[in-house]
């Protein structure tokens, strides 16, 4: 009898100690963040795959990811991160092939753009970090800037349409490979660039800033270049290399990428 007591007092001491531990709550710690896109700067390949290779959880991660074209923004654990990027193929000997294997610092400060561009024909191919922290926009503004990843130096005209013909100041000057203009904060409204060779006015590339798209009444207001608070990156790309994937792009080209939200933190006034 006292041995069934002690073995019941035992028992009933662990369950309360069972349910001294489900009660506990368990504080989940983040590491140091920044927020990464990738986007794919290749002319003379067919899609990419990208994986980090140091770790899996706050990683960002590119599933074929086409020639001028990007992923959207992934939680990514800064500080010294290592990456590899590879062909995108059904067939494992095309698949497993390294392009390119490379080791960044990612800060913990924001946004950025991981953007893979070079050469697969010339063994090239590398990864450059892209600071996206876009300066907020006053009321009634919207940032915009060019990235020239072509090549050469450029400039580029901000007009009315992509058809506008280009005369006197570039609005932004000498933008050389692989390097930004600071954000132009202009009135919203529309507006597109026209992209030369520095110092001429024949251009090379043109395209207009995505129109803010329509939202129901009570929604908050998207990205668009008439949203009041949203920065852009227009993104100079060459021509696709004859003979690859991308061939059917015969000429340069401009692709805009959005930067920031109108309510993104401090968020305009159409977000509060």
């Amino acid at each position: 009898m006292r041995l069934s007591r002690l073995v019941l007092l035992s028992l009933a001491t662990v369950a309360m100690a069972a349910c001294d531990k489900k009660n506990e709550v368990t504080t989940t710690e983040f590491p140091p963040l920044a927020y990464t896109r990738i986007i794919n700067a290749v002319p003379d390949t067919g899609g990419l795959d990208m994986r980090a290779i140091d770790q899996v959880e706050f990683s960002p991660v590119a599933n074929n990811l086409a020639f001028r074209t990007s992923t959207p923004y992934f939680q990514t654990e800064a500080g010294v991160r290592h990456f590899r990027i590879f062909p995108t193929s059904k067939d494992i000997n095309v698949t497993s092939q390294i392009i390119s294997d490379v080791t960044v610092t990612l800060p913990a400060t924001g946004r950025f753009t991981l953007l893979i561009a070079g050469s697969a024909r010339a063994k090239t191919v590398n990864l450059w970090v892209i600071d996206d922290n876009a300066p907020v926009p006053a009321a009634g503004q919207v940032g915009v800037r060019l990235v020239n990843a072509s090549g050469g130096i450029v400039d580029a005209y901000a007009v009315a349409t992509a058809t506008t013909a280009v005369s006197g100041t570039p609005a932004i000057a000498n933008v050389g490979f692989l390097t930004t203009s600071p954000y132009l904060l202009r009135p919203t409204g529309s507006v597109a660039f026209r992209v030369t060779d520095a110092g001429t006015t024949s251009v090379r590339a043109s395209a207009a800033a995505p129109a803010s798209p329509a939202v129901l009444p009570g929604q908050f207001p998207a990205a668009g270049i008439s949203s009041e608070g949203t920065a852009f990156s227009a993104y100079y790309f060459s021509a696709g290399a004859a003979g690859s994937a991308n061939a059917s792009l015969t000429t340069p080209g401009i692709v805009w990428f959005v930067d920031r939200n109108p309510c993104d933190d401090p968020p305009a006034a159409a977000c509060q």
